[in-house]
Formats: structure tokens, C-alpha cells, sequence
């Protein structure tokens, strides 16, 4: 990724953050992207990396059209989108989400996933090509209580991956998307209701950290995953693999 120019969407936080740190590690220039312009600051600022702030509500087409305008006018080009911007919607039964929660959880997980997309394939055209890896979950796969509007986004974000591999694959843009399962973030201590507590407490027997999750992210935007298209790379510790099968 050296020399290459990356845009992270929820860059303040999480795994996005920890996407900025790896990708400064690796020599690309910056641009964090977040709706905390504080936060996506400090990001650039601790990893000591190269590059630009960028405040911006992801579902928001005139914001992410100035965003993405923004970083190719500063660092001059877009080779990749890391976009890890996410909701993890409301705790409840699918039949007691309001309206105006999905909404939010649909707006931000595949509404803002579409657009930050759009933009980026719009910039990286000129230059015949780049890399886009989008945060989806093994949620997109599984479906777990009481968190349904977040898994049918997770599901809708698969396909929009698939989507965006088929119609710009031939022009040179792979598009991607990691799976993971819990990950030591806010979003899902939040969802748990954690706090500082180990997720131990809470039934989960293993979990991922942001760095192992940015490390997926950024090796889908490298040249050595040059042959993955519409992929998705499912990181749940052998959890799909289990047959139910009572023996």
C-alpha cells in the first residue's frame, strides 16, 4: 500500500482506526473520514500518518461527493475505501423495531455503504482502477436474536458487494467485504451492553480485535488479493463450518 492513496470511513473509532494506524504503517497516505472530525484527527495524529481529516455523514450523498473531492484534490488521487462506517441498530425483536430505527441502521450499513462506493469508483475510474473492502459481518450470513435490522443490513451489504464486483470489476475496481464475528469494539459492547466488562461475561468464547479486522481490510485492498472480486472474507473462528446435525 505504500504510496497509495486510502479513504477510511468511520475512522474515529474501532476498526476503522485501527485501518488508519495499519495503513500508515504501510506508507499509504490518509484520508480519515468520519462524522467526528475530533476523532478521525486524533487517528491520523497517533498513527502518525500522512494525510487529511475529513468530517462527513456518510448518509449524506453531498457530503461524501465533498469528501471524496476533498481527497483527491489534497493527496491528488483515490487507489482505495476502506469503509468501516456501521449502526448496530436497536436490541429488539423484529416485529417491536420502529420504523425510524431500521431506517437509521439501513441509511448508515447500506445506504452510506453505496454512496462512499460510488463516489470512490467515480474517482478511481481515471485511473483505471482500485480496491474497495466494505465492513459486512458473519451476520450477513447467520442470524442471531433481537438484532435483525443489523442482519439484514449485514445481508444487503454481501450483495451490494457482489453488485459493485459485477458491474465494476471490468473496469479494473475490485470490490470486497470482511466477515468477521464479535469484535472488541464500542459497537459491540454497546450492543451487549458490556462496558469494560470481558466479553467472557457475556457467553462469547472468542473475539477478534480491531487491528486483526484492519489487517483483513487492508490486505483485500493490496495487490497479493489482486484475484478476489466480490468476495467476502469470513473471519468467525469455524462458526458457519458447525453442522447442527445432532451427533
Amino acid at each position: 500500500m505504500g504510496g497509495r492513496v486510502a479513504r477510511v470511513t468511520g475512522a474515529a473509532s474501532g476498526i476503522g482506526r485501527a485501518a488508519v494506524t495499519r495503513l500508515a504503517a504501510e506508507g499509504a497516505r490518509v484520508a480519515a473520514v468520519d462524522l467526528d472530525l475530533a476523532g478521525a484527527t486524533a487517528a491520523l495524529a497517533d498513527a502518525g500518518a500522512d494525510g487529511i481529516a475529513v468530517q462527513c455523514d456518510v448518509t449524506v450523498e453531498g457530503d461524501v461527493t465533498a469528501a471524496v473531492a476533498r481527497t483527491v484534490g489534497e493527496l491528488g488521487r483515490l487507489d482505495a475505501l476502506l469503509a468501516c462506517a456501521g449502526h448496530p441498530g436497536p436490541v429488539t425483536p423484529l416485529a417491536d423495531v420502529t420504523e425510524h430505527d431500521w431506517d437509521v441502521v439501513f441509511d448508515v450499513n447500506v445506504k452510506g455503504v453505496w454512496l462512499c462506493c460510488k463516489h470512490a469508483i467515480r474517482a478511481m475510474r481515471p485511473r483505471g482502477g482500485g480496491a474497495i473492502a466494505v465492513m459486512a459481518s458473519d451476520s450477513s450470513f447467520v442470524a442471531a436474536p433481537g438484532i435483525g435490522a443489523y442482519c439484514a443490513s449485514k445481508g444487503a451489504v454481501l450483495m451490494l458487494v457482489k453488485s459493485l464486483a459485477t458491474d465494476h470489476g471490468p473496469e479494473g475496481i475490485r470490490t470486497n467485504c470482511v466477515a468477521p464475528s464479535i469484535v472488541d469494539t464500542p459497537m459491540p459492547r454497546l450492543t451487549l451492553g458490556a462496558g469494560d466488562r470481558p466479553l467472557s461475561d457475556f457467553g462469547v468464547p472468542d473475539w477478534h480485535t480491531a487491528d486483526e479486522i484492519a489487517g483483513h481490510l487492508v490486505y483485500l485492498c493490496s495487490d497479493a488479493a489482486r484475484g478476489m472480486n466480490g468476495s467476502a472474507l469470513l473471519a468467525d473462528f469455524g462458526g458457519i463450518a458447525k453442522s447442527t446435525f445432532p451427533v
